[in-house]
């Protein structure tokens, strides 16, 4: 199987999540931010994740992947259910804009394997600073404004369960608050990172903090 991935995107993030901790064999491929032809070529649209089987067949949306790679992967390895995710996707929804401005133009500088090049990268910007409605350089310029109005979301945030298993709200959870990681001068509780770091391990999965800007 072929897990087709970019390295910064959430959505991938819970694929990869379930696929090293199900212990599923597969090979991880980085496309480049702007290969639109290898999507369309797989599941006939611009995504990613997608997951492709040995038989040439794909599947893309996230949750279904990550749903097959549960059902193929080793069986000891328990997923738990839901629990206290929907309170952490409404503290997160508030916040968006912000997120979105503070990870965005750091996204393409942090040397991800998705922006190889620089068509990659462009591709990435154009589009991204039409959605948050300004250029890269001035979402740079106005990161401490934005790290004001998402440390408070932070501080906010419940203990987060530290267990061996892994559980739905790890998956939606984890790969936001690790793309935060890449941005200097947010303010974790230790507890927090304790947390990171543990589903991190869990999942073979890296944070970005040594990369931070």
């Amino acid at each position: 199987m072929k897990l087709y991935q970019y390295h910064h995107c959430p959505y991938c993030v819970r694929t990869d999540m379930v696929a090293n901790y199900k212990n599923v064999t597969h090979e991880k491929i980085y496309l480049l931010n702007d290969d639109e032809q290898s999507c369309f070529d797989l599941v006939n649209a611009k995504v990613c994740p997608i997951l492709q089987f040995d038989d040439g067949t794909a599947i893309k949306e996230s949750l279904d992947i990550v749903a097959k790679l549960d059902e193929l992967g080793d069986s000891d390895k328990v997923i738990t259910n839901k629990n206290k995710g929907d309170v952490y996707e409404q503290l997160f929804a508030e916040i968006k804009p912000s997120t979105r401005i503070l990870t965005y133009p750091r996204t393409i500088m942090i040397g991800l394997p998705e922006f190889a090049t620089q068509s990659a990268k462009d591709y990435f910007q154009g589009k991204k600073e039409t959605m948050i409605g300004m250029t890269f350089d001035k979402a740079m310029a106005a990161s401490p404004e934005h790290i004001n109005i998402v440390d408070p979301i932070l501080a906010l945030l419940p203990e987060l369960p530290i267990q061996d298993t892994l559980g739905i709200d790890d998956i939606l959870l984890f790969p936001i608050l690790r793309n935060l990681s890449m941005v200097k001068g947010l303010t974790f509780k230790q507890q927090t990172l304790d947390y990171m770091q543990h589903i991190a391990k869990l999942t073979n999965s890296e944070l970005y903090f040594s990369r931070a800007l």
